[in-house]
């Protein structure tokens, strides 16, 4: 039986542009370890996990990190989709996987359940899946001066967020060609879908925030206290 490697990459390379603190993002503390140590510990000593890359522009992250030996560092790219790039390219160079995680520094708090329910798809997975939430709020779509311009049933819509399980060859395919035609995108779910792959989505646990704003710290620090 053939044995399939899955890598996962976490992304750190982001601008930090509307967290409004001396601190960016990446250099965080979650209850006194690091940020990027606490979203690497998540896959650490998982039988599926072959390797891991850290991806940013800020190399010294790696060295700082308590797991830097078992952590590779590849550097960033000018943008989110550029720097997941860089991270598929320097596989494709190197030893490329038959998976690849997609994972976002910023969201370091992952349930294990959902870890263990996204890695039961690492030995079938054709194409793409990741996490979402369902919208619980009103949606509104508003134009110049915050008029609301439509109101949109929130049925069917889901908030989606890493982390995200690909097939390697599939999405680096996918992402030299919106690349290529320089396409603006979110996510690599998005990548994916773009280039006609059917992904899906696996609810979540609330539990996977995102540090955005200086106010999700103290969010992200009680969670990880109560987990």
């Amino acid at each position: 039986m053939t044995v399939l490697t899955t890598d996962v990459l976490i992304l750190a390379s982001g601008k930090s542009s509307r967290y409004i603190s001396r601190t960016k993002k990446q250099n965080v503390k979650i209850n006194g370890t690091s940020i990027v140590d606490v979203a690497i510990s998540k896959f650490l000593h998982l039988k599926q996990i072959r390797d891991i890359y850290l991806i940013t522009n800020d190399l010294t992250l790696a060295k700082k990190s308590k797991y830097k030996d078992k952590l590779k560092t590849i550097k960033g790219g000018s943008s989110r989709a550029r720097s997941v790039f860089c991270g598929l390219e320097y596989l494709e160079n190197n030893k490329p996987p038959n998976n690849i995680i997609i994972h976002d520094v910023v969201r370091p708090i992952i349930d294990k359940n959902d870890l263990r329910n996204l890695l039961s798809y690492s030995d079938k997975i054709k194409t793409g899946i990741g996490f979402g939430y369902p919208l619980t709020n009103a949606l509104k779509k508003v134009g110049k001066g915050s008029i609301i311009k439509e109101n949109i049933k929130k049925e069917n819509y889901y908030v989606s967020f890493t982390p995200q399980l690909f097939n390697y060859n599939k999405l680096i395919k996918s992402y030299k060609y919106v690349l290529e035609k320089n396409i603006a995108v979110d996510d690599d779910l998005e990548v994916m879908h773009i280039n006609s792959y059917k992904v899906k989505i696996l609810k979540s646990s609330p539990f996977n925030v995102k540090l955005t704003y200086i106010d999700d710290l103290e969010k992200i620090k009680r969670v990880a206290k109560a987990l």
